[in-house]
């Protein structure tokens, strides 16, 4: 049968009415995975993956999804059967439940003689559970799922056909695939093994797995995305989706310690996408969710509620305020992992309320401590106070190359974003920034290689969509206007983001003259409220031998003490910084207590400002729970660059024009930070910063924005 000759079914699912409630507490949050077979008998092993619905939160016993599959090729009378797995998802900190599943052949479903793209009868299919008993497999029904089938003449419009995907050969890796933990969203991941990988010039571990039946709502775009990368023309979207992750097919293998006469099967089939842990010790990896908006009623299976609920988070985030919002921080700092937010509330320390908890800590950073956090390095694996400088590179060094390569790429997407004539519907989609901060690398490793390494792409596609000039025209013009609208979203959080990380370089690495002065303050960590001024010093800036200096309060009075020392740090010939000057924080003493029922929570923050009144760099140490003597043995870098116009470089690199003039008028010292000094984590708005320095509206991102759209 020839490709024009062939027939797709589409499965639609409709809606289920389940009748047994599997949640001890709460309602439950059906979705459905379809998967076909090739006869209603067969074993789970043999079954192909086609779709997964949306989760209809908070449904209970009645969820609706109205979902289309995408479309299968299907061969009448041949006996072939569809699966209709019912599942409760409980979230990302939750457990995925099986609640039964409905199986029926597909001709049934047609109907007698159907026809090309004529509407059938929905169909009520029994929901059946099989549970393991003592005396073998017992079933019982729990409820039933609704369905309609089509006969299309091809995969149908807005779905991709199995026939369609672009398949990787099984002997490529080794096999079984195993199974890796979950870290941020709910799709499991596998570890995937290229059988000969000097054949293909690539690691044995280049690529990872992604289990399709979480994903199937984005293998339509990257099969869309590898069209548009081969083809000739893209208004614009050939270099924009450079930044997306390396997407090779679909590949189908056996999961290792799975029995093929598993119920839920042992073959999966995976989405195989580029390994960011490849080759790294110890990834640091940023998810930040793009858009002042991050939900769109009626897209891609986004309830009204349901938008009206996440559009209610968007506006107490940082996507409010910035336009992005942090969403995912693997390999944090320690400095971050002891902000702890609910350090005040030890009672309700259960695992999922911490994880709810740090979250809302993440969706509530600005930009500028994101990027403090970012590329803090002073502790664990990147601590180099005893290191030989001759034979590694320093951290200071490797944040300033980290820095500087996220700098321009994000230069460069702001300016390609701007060329893209067609605008796109990326809801929720992501933007990744990370580096390997396990080790200091070698001195045998060139700056090139190292920032070559550094990751700054665009992910998450499970409600985008990829628009392009052919179906643009055959929008209508609320359509186009709902996704012009939606791509200012995008575009506004990525140039933002952009000008985070320039206005990060400016002021941590670009400082080549000299260090006027330090502020040493402390502070008092507070979870859900303004952290609490404890005491402060200023000390310049030159070397000092171990000494104890004595702390003030607000407005004057002694405060306790503190103890620190400080040196100067040549860097080797060559490097990019000319050296560090080295601000040991060792302890401080008698502190004053600021918190009324309870003991302070100190860390020391170091406000550093340069000569020339043009930088102003800020860090932190650790928190230190309950203790008004901390000891934190901790150094910081104050870096002295050895170009000074290597930001400039950066940025005229990427558009013409971005890096012209005195840079200090687009990155102000005002913007400099001051990020952990929040007003609420509530809130979202730092009325800290604003009211320290009498920054407004970050002066110099206006601009910033205008040279990017000129």
């Amino acid at each position: 049968m020839s490709e024009s000759q062939q027939k797709y079914v589409v499965i639609e699912v409709v809606s289920a009415n389940i009748t047994k409630n599997i949640n001890l507490l709460g309602r439950m949050d059906p979705y459905v995975v379809v998967s076909w077979l090739p006869s209603v008998d067969a074993d789970a092993k043999d079954k192909t993956l086609v779709s997964r619905t949306h989760t209809d939160w908070d449904a209970h016993k009645t969820p609706k999804w109205d979902f289309t599959c995408r479309g299968h090729p299907h061969s009448p009378g041949s006996g072939e059967g569809v699966e209709l797995a019912l599942f409760e998802d409980d979230g990302p900190i939750g457990k995925i439940t099986s609640m039964g599943s409905a199986v029926a052949n597909v001709d049934d479903l047609l109907g007698p003689d159907p026809r090309v793209g004529a509407m059938t009868e929905e169909r009520e299919l029994s929901v059946i559970h099989r549970k393991k008993r003592i005396l073998g497999m017992q079933a019982e029904q729990t409820g039933t799922i609704t369905v309609r089938a089509h006969l299309m003449a091809s995969g149908g419009k807005g779905n991709i056909s199995d026939a369609k995907f672009t398949k990787v050969d099984a002997t490529r890796f080794q096999s079984p695939v195993k199974r890796l933990g979950v870290s941020g969203g709910t799709a499991p991941f596998f570890s995937l093994v290229l059988a000969d990988p000097s054949a293909e010039g690539k690691s044995e571990g280049h690529f990872i797995g992604k289990d399709l039946s979480r994903a199937v709502d984005e293998i339509a775009f990257y099969e869309e995305l590898l069209s548009v990368v081969n083809s000739g023309h893209s208004q614009g979207l050939r270099d924009l989706l450079a930044f997306a992750f390396e997407y090779a097919g679909v590949l189908r293998a056996p999961e290792e310690g799975v029995a093929e006469d598993d119920p839920n099967g042992a073959m999966r089939e995976l989405l195989v996408l580029r390994n960011l842990r490849d080759g790294c010790k110890g990834l640091r990896l940023l998810d930040l969710k793009m858009g002042e908006k991050t939900a769109s009623a009626n897209w891609h299976g986004k309830s009204r509620l349901r938008a009206y609920k996440q559009g209610l988070l968007d506006k107490t985030t940082n996507s409010h305020v910035e336009g992005y919002r942090l969403e995912g921080f693997d390999g944090k700092p320690k400095t971050l992992e002891t902000r702890d937010p609910l350090l005040d509330f030890e009672e309700q320390k259960s695992e999922k309320s911490k994880k709810k908890a740090g979250r809302l800590l993440l969706q509530h950073m600005e930009g500028q401590e994101i990027m403090m956090h970012f590329l803090d390095l002073h502790l664990g694996a990147t601590a180099d106070s005893d290191a030989d400088l001759a034979e590694v590179y320093s951290a200071a060094e490797l944040g300033e190359l980290v820095c500087y390569e996220v700098t321009k790429r994000l230069a460069n997407l702001c300016a390609i974003c701007q060329n893209v004539s067609v605008p796109q519907k990326w809801v929720g989609s992501s933007v990744a920034l990370g580096y390997d901060c396990g080790a200091l690398p070698p001195r045998s490793r060139s700056a090139e290689e190292i920032k070559s390494s550094v990751i700054v792409n665009i992910f998450d596609w499970g409600r985008s969509e990829l628009n392009t000039l052919e179906k643009k025209q055959h929008q209508t013009a609320e359509e186009q206007q709902d996704r012009a609208k939606f791509w200012g979203y995008y575009k506004g959080g990525v140039e933002r983001l952009g000008w985070v990380a320039a206005n990060a370089y400016m002021h941590r690495f670009g400082n080549a003259v000299a260090w006027k002065a330090v502020t040493l303050g402390i502070y008092d960590f507070d979870a859900m409220s303004k952290d609490d001024f404890m005491a402060k010093a200023v000390v310049p800036v030159e070397e000092t031998e171990e000494t104890t200096i004595s702390l003030s309060k607000m407005g004057g009075g002694d405060a306790g003490t503190l103890t620190y020392s400080m040196h100067w740090r040549p860097c080797p010939a060559g490097s990019r910084l000319k050296g560090t000057w080295r601000v040991c924080i060792k302890s401080a003493k008698d502190l004053p207590n600021t918190d009324e029922i309870s003991v302070s929570d100190p860390y020391c923050c170091i406000q550093a400002a340069s000569a020339d009144g043009r930088h102003s760099l800020e860090a932190v140490t650790r928190i230190l729970p309950n203790e008004l003597s901390p000891v934190w043995e901790e150094t910081i870098d104050l870096p002295i660059a050895a170009n000074a116009d290597a930001l400039v470089e950066a940025l005229q690199g990427s558009k013409t024009g971005l890096g012209d003039g005195d840079l200090s008028q687009l990155f102000p010292v005002g913007n400099a930070g001051g990020g952990f000094l929040k007003s609420s984590t509530v809130s979202g708005v730092n009325s800290t910063r604003l009211a320290l320095t009498g920054v407004g509206a970050d002066p110099g991102f206006p601009e910033w924005v205008e040279r990017l759209r000129a």
